[in-house]
């Protein structure tokens, strides 16, 4: 159920919609140059396309959601079932893989036709710019998990597609702890999607926000087979 801070957070992220999309911000402050005027439309619209799709993702996980000790419960019933090797490699989906490429590539492309057509705009080139970086760095940010017998290698998304091999390895006997992010410092709905590995005073942590929810089950999982009790749900 949607408590009332959480109402009034998609409240006040709606409100933050509208003034992106039906305010014009250059006209109020004054700004005359045509070219300064479409940049600052484009930050607005971007801005206001990122809060909205925020706001949509937010909501499918709350309604969508189970308590994790349960879908870990159902999965462990799964394999169970299924009397095969228990999977070791975890990684997003093909669907996020496309998601990244379309927003890394294609803006990528935009400029070198710009370049090839010696049509280059400096305002639609820098945001293409924006565009890639922000995708390059969430594609570099997102984790993926090979788990060893004596330990667990977790290597960014982006080094994995590439076949890059910068990875950490994590051996499971200086792990003292894997739970969820502590409660208050992320929403609720993704406290279980920002999964923390305590190791002797440091901490690695690791954000799953784009896998989908019975990975991160199996993920937890995994972690529980090969630590126990040092696994903590709450």
């Amino acid at each position: 159920m949607i408590e009332r801070k959480e109402i009034l957070r998609y409240v006040l992220l709606i409100i933050c919609v509208f003034v992106l999309f039906a305010i014009p911000w250059a006209s109020i402050i004054g700004i005359q140059d045509p070219g300064l005027i479409e940049t600052i439309r484009l930050f607005q619209r971007i801005a206001g396309v990122g809060i909205l799709t925020y706001i949509v993702i937010t909501i499918i996980y709350q309604f969508y959601q189970k308590s994790l000790t349960q879908e870990m419960k159902e999965e462990e019933i799964k394999e169970a079932d299924q009397e095969e090797t228990r999977q070791s490699l975890f990684k997003p989906t093909i669907g996020v893989l496309i998601f990244f490429m379309i927003f890394t590539f294609i803006p990528a492309f935009d400029i070198i036709y710009s370049l090839i057509k010696n049509e280059v705009d400096f305002n639609h080139t820098s945001c293409s710019f924006v565009v890639i970086a922000i995708f390059i760095l969430l594609w570099y940010l997102t984790p993926v998990f090979i788990f060893k017998e004596d330990s667990v290698q977790i290597k960014s998304f982006l080094f994995y597609f590439f076949h890059i091999d910068w990875k950490t390895e994590i051996k499971y006997a200086d792990i003292t702890a894997v739970k969820p992010a502590p409660k208050g410092k992320v929403s609720e709905e993704f406290r279980r999607y920002r999964l923390e590995i305590f190791m002797n005073g440091k901490k690695k942590k690791n954000v799953l926000t784009l896998y989908n929810s019975d990975i991160v089950a199996k993920i937890y999982l995994r972690f529980k087979d090969k630590l126990g009790d040092k696994v903590k749900l709450k």
